[in-house]
């Protein structure tokens, strides 16, 4: 997965500065703004929404008040004594009769204003006679509007009822709306029916009035049960029936809806009992038109700033990449130029001044390691062609030496024949084995043809005596390290002796430290120094096999002269390597750790 992401990742350090800025900046910022903005959109929602609720109780209120109102006044005319003496009048004087009641309804309506404008009033008897409010006049036009409500009154047995329709006895001078909500009721005396009541609601008119006096101005409409608009604010427009269909009579708390697009607002709280609805319908555009504006200030602002983020960002990136672009020309130049190429310490700034001042110290250090290295390569090759010219003066010793062997045994000389055979193996391991290191056993056998040689020189006048265990022939040891021990004693520890030399090889371990003790009962280290002869060649045999410790083992190898009473002892310690030899006898000079 890390390795896909790295894929996509841009590699150039321009192109990572501009992908940063992308995804860190330009983008959480965009991300921002969106939902600083609909933020806004929601909460203007919300505000208008609470306003259009209030405003939509208003009017519910409102709408149950005419109708208490015009419940009221019945109340009130059909207790009135004037109204049925006025209804009883027999001297049948019609304009006096219907002057009286018209002022009986005025007396009423007065203590019911301003609301009573909406309301229109109409009496009648049993018979042909007809009154309505002053503001009619001329007379009525239908002359069996009483029976009609008489029969939908009795149809039911009930006093009183509110029957949605339109009056069709209106005088012509009437300049009421036809949108109507009338209220007919029963007018008695005493138990006797005498006449009925008909106030007529105008809710077209009122809703239109209500709906100026609100502080946010919407369109109002008010929808029969079945949805169809009854009567609605402006003339203009209407609801689609799947809007109306969303509004259902569940709470008495107005409900809302938002279209999707943000354009509109529709609220709605229903007329119980007569399953009408008030609909209000906002149009957002009003204020999201300003919200649009904003919104094409605010991306175009988020544009300039989004160009000018970016052009500052090449130009940063631009100052970063372009000096490391020149040092990288510049360090590929360096094997071209032989490493002879030099930054301006002057022309950067900065952290970048800093890092050409390391790109000057790196060639410089870079000359010098070069130059070493060239010395050390002369060196070594001085050192190799040295030791193949000290490799040829053995071989050709070994090839003589095998002569005289070989001359000593045509000659029965055997002692000179086996001084011959030792001396070359001697030289013959120096020639063929390049091992640092070899088996305990091996070196053991090198020392005693060594001591073979000595013995024939010195006249058996010591013995040589070997101490170590069984698994540890096979520790390795570096190669002729204690041969050099043992020459040390007989050289410097048995001259001029009178007594029987004799030298003790001990070999041990001791933790993970492998130790090789020689002893010798010679004349010990501080008579060797006093008796010291001076010699033609510097002795060479401790000297060297320190050295050769310290270039295997480092600083984890020893070697120490210990004064005795009687002789001296040398130490070599250094950490135990054990090999595991081979079954087969044809390899057992083979050995693996």
């Amino acid at each position: 997965m890390g390795v896909w992401i790295g894929k996509l990742l841009p590699q150039k350090i321009k192109n990572r500065f501009f992908f940063s800025f992308v995804l860190f900046v330009l983008i959480p910022l965009l991300l921002l703004q969106l939902y600083y903005y609909r933020s806004t959109e929601r909460l203007i929602v919300d505000k208008i929404q609470e306003q259009s609720g209030q405003q939509l109780d208003l009017m519910k209120t409102g709408f149950s008040e005419m109708k208490n109102i015009a419940f009221l006044q019945w109340i009130e005319l059909e207790r009135s004594r004037e109204l049925v003496d006025a209804l009883r009048d027999i001297r049948r004087d019609t304009d006096k009769q219907i002057e009286s009641i018209q002022e009986v309804i005025d007396r009423s309506r007065s203590r019911a204003m301003p609301q009573s404008r909406y309301l229109h009033y109409s009496v009648a008897d049993l018979n042909d006679f007809q009154a309505s409010s002053a503001e009619a006049g001329g007379g009525p036009l239908d002359r069996s509007w009483n029976a009609k409500a008489l029969a939908a009154l009795n149809e039911k047995g009930e006093s009183y009822r509110w029957v949605p329709g339109v009056p069709n006895d209106l005088p012509a001078s009437v300049t009421w709306s036809s949108k109507l909500l009338t209220f007919i009721g029963t007018i008695r005396d005493g138990e006797a029916l005498i006449g009925v009541l008909r106030i007529s609601f105008d809710y077209e008119t009122w809703l239109k009035d209500s709906a100026k006096n609100f502080p946010v101005l919407q369109t109002y409409y008010i929808l029969d049960e079945s949805g169809k608009s009854l009567v609605q604010t402006e003339p203009t427009g209407g609801i689609k029936n799947d809007i109306v269909k969303k509004f259902t009579p569940t709470s008495s708390n107005p409900a809302y809806w938002v279209e999707e697009s943000n354009t509109m607002l529709y609220g709605s709280t229903w007329l119980l009992p007569e399953r009408w609805q008030i609909v209000s319908a906002f149009p957002l555009r009003i204020y999201f038109g300003d919200l649009k504006l904003l919104e094409q200030r605010i991306f175009i602002t988020f544009l300039i700033l989004t160009s000018v983020f970016i052009l500052l960002t090449l130009l940063i990136s631009s100052s970063v990449t372009r000096p490391l672009k020149l040092l990288k020309n510049k360090m590929e130049g360096v094997v071209r130029a032989e490493m002879k190429t030099f930054l301006p310490e002057q022309a950067y700034r900065g952290e970048l001044s800093g890092l050409a001042r390391s790109f000057n110290r790196m060639v410089t250090d870079m000359h010098l390691m070069v130059d070493r290295l060239k010395r050390e390569e002369r060196q070594r090759e001085s050192v190799r062609f040295q030791m193949l010219i000290s490799q040829m003066n053995p071989h050709f010793l070994l090839n003589t030496l095998n002569t005289l062997k070989w001359h000593a045994i045509d000659k029965e000389d055997a002692t000179a024949a086996d001084i011959c055979k030792q001396l070359g193996k001697l030289l013959e391991s120096s020639l063929t084995d390049e091992a640092d290191l070899i088996r305990l056993q091996d070196e053991i056998d090198l020392v005693e043809a060594y001591v073979r040689i000595q013995k024939f020189r010195y006249d058996d006048r010591f013995v040589v005596f070997y101490k170590f265990e069984e698994h540890l022939r096979y520790a390795l040891v570096p190669k002729l390290s204690l041969q050099p021990l043992v020459d040390n004693c007989i050289v410097h520890g048995f001259p001029r002796m009178e007594k029987q030399g004799v030298i003790q090889v001990s070999v041990y371990q001791e933790g993970n430290k492998l130790v090789m003790e020689v002893k010798d009962n010679g004349q010990g280290v501080k008579e060797a120094e006093r008796k010291k002869q001076r010699r033609i060649r510097k002795g060479i045999g401790l000297t060297n096999v320190r050295e050769r410790l310290q270039l295997l083992f480092k600083k984890e190898a020893e070697l120490e002269l210990v004064e005795q009473k009687e002789g001296a002892l040398v130490r070599v310690t250094f950490p135990i390597l054990l090999a595991t030899p081979y079954k087969s006898e044809g390899e057992e000079g083979r050995c693996g750790s």
